[in-house]
């Protein structure tokens, strides 16, 4: 082999001190560097953090009192009662007050399993009504205390269709309210 010259040496020397700075830089600079860079990112996710939960923790009193109104006002949402059977009773009664009030006739009320989560009783009614009293019947289920969703309806006007004209209505209907248990009287 022939040996290098001046020039071939300077540029392998080069190349060599290139090579040591690009090995130095990944192994010992890169990482020390990155370290840092990476720190200041958690610290800085870190202060974000501790902001929030500082607003938080300062609004735990706003919170308290929002969930103390939620418990005053828990009984709007379920009928309150000392057992799931008692409960159907109370919604049944619900229901022959406002056949009462808006003057239809309540052909049949019968308790369906409630298929949805623990907590709530299911009624299937067969109505006799006409129109509007339909109308105010579902505004006051929707809006009277003890909620209720109503799962189904069916209406059927085959009177209507065999007189020709306006005549009351057949109506089924599914509901569910939920209701809390109670000690004693809800």
């Amino acid at each position: 082999m022939r040996p290098l010259t001046a020039r071939e040496r300077r540029l392998l020397a080069l190349g060599l001190l290139v090579l040591a700075v690009g090995l130095l830089w990944l192994v010992v600079i890169g990482p020390l560097v990155g370290g840092f860079i990476d720190r200041a990112h958690e610290r800085r996710d870190l202060w974000a953090t501790h902001r929030r939960n500082e607003r938080l923790i300062a609004s735990l009193p706003a919170l308290r009192a929002t969930a103390e109104a939620q418990l005053r006002l828990a009984p709007r949402f379920a009928l309150a009662a000392p057992s799931e059977a008692a409960a159907a009773e109370a919604f049944k009664d619900r229901l022959r007050r406002l056949a009462t009030d808006e003057g239809f006739t309540i052909k049949a009320v019968e308790d369906v399993p409630a298929d949805g989560p623990a907590g709530a009783v299911k009624l299937r009614t067969d109505l006799t009504l006409s129109l509007n009293q339909l109308y105010e019947t579902v505004r006051r289920l929707q809006s009277e205390d003890a909620y209720v969703v109503v799962d189904y309806l069916s209406v059927t006007a085959d009177r209507s269709l065999a007189s020709g004209r306006l005549a009351p209505l057949d109506v089924r209907l599914e509901l569910t309210s939920p209701w809390r248990p109670t000690r004693g009287r809800p």
